[in-house]
């Protein structure tokens, strides 16, 4: 059974020579809501006005009261509403356009070790003919996730990973319902939502040196994160060919046969009587 580790090797060898696409790729995908938060870590830390305000009065021991910041923010506050209003149509359409983009990455990272060059960068928006099903497979997810979160935490992770390769089905089969993806995914997945937490959880330490460049380094990642778990997907299915090596890579050239002696009449090879 393949572990963490082979998955990264086989994207790192996939990825030679079109790392570059694939960064375009990720972050055209990423832009429109397409790149999902499989493994990924989020490290970002965000506070309301009361929070600021509660944090600068400690930073200032005291000698700057609540009440003082909140005369400064006040005259702020309806762009702060107007952003926060922005941020949030921003983030509902990214949901509902990233739904399409989500399955047409999938099907760029599937490409790459079926091609022996880059795959088209058309090939991210392929899945946009099917955007009914693959938005209903994004609300399906979601609120099948949700209900395992209301019993407890775990349960509801462990949902997302039975999920988890849905959108690679339905990038793969377009044509079918959200709900067969979803159960496909079940079955796929019985068995083996901790070898995909593990591959996940490899790259933490890649993770927190992206959080250290201000996210800036996660442009970079995310093709390597998710073409390993393209791999992932590729070998349930029986799909993900040794060395994991790309397409392209030659094979090596096999040895000539030698001959077979000539024997004359009469005679017997040993070999005949093994």
């Amino acid at each position: 059974m393949r572990v963490s580790k082979d998955y990264r090797d086989s994207a790192w060898n996939i990825l030679r020579g079109r790392y570059w696409w694939a960064v375009l790729a990720g972050l055209i995908a990423s832009v429109l809501g397409g790149v999902g938060n499989r493994g990924s870590f989020d490290f970002s830390y965000r506070i309301d006005a009361n929070d600021l305000s509660q944090k600068i009065y400690q930073w200032t021991d005291g000698r700057i009261s609540v009440d003082q910041v909140h005369a400064i923010l006040r005259p702020f506050a309806g762009i702060l509403i107007g952003l926060g209003s922005l941020v949030v149509v921003y983030g509902i359409a990214m949901f509902i356009v990233g739904s399409a983009m989500e399955l047409g990455y999938n099907r760029y990272n599937l490409a790459l070790y079926e091609e022996k060059s880059a795959p088209k960068i058309e090939l991210l928006f392929s899945r946009f003919a099917y955007f009914g099903n693959a938005l209903l497979l994004r609300l399906l997810m979601l609120v099948k996730t949700l209900a395992w979160m209301l019993l407890f935490i775990v349960p509801g992770i462990v949902a997302a990973y039975r999920y988890a390769m849905a959108p690679y089905i339905m990038a793969e089969n377009p044509e079918i319902s959200a709900s067969q993806a979803i159960e496909q995914s079940k079955q796929m997945m019985a068995g083996n939502k901790w070898r995909l937490f593990c591959l996940q959880f490899s790259f933490i330490g890649w993770w927190i040196l992206s959080a250290l460049t201000g996210g800036i380094g996660s442009v970079f990642l995310v093709p390597y994160v998710n073409s390993a778990i393209a791999a992932f997907y590729l070998d349930l299915t029986g799909r993900l060919a040794a060395p994991y090596a790309a397409p392209a890579a030659p094979a090596s050239p096999a040895a000539p046969a030698s001959p077979a002696p000539t024997l004359a009449e009469g005679e017997s090879s040993s070999k005949e009587l093994i």
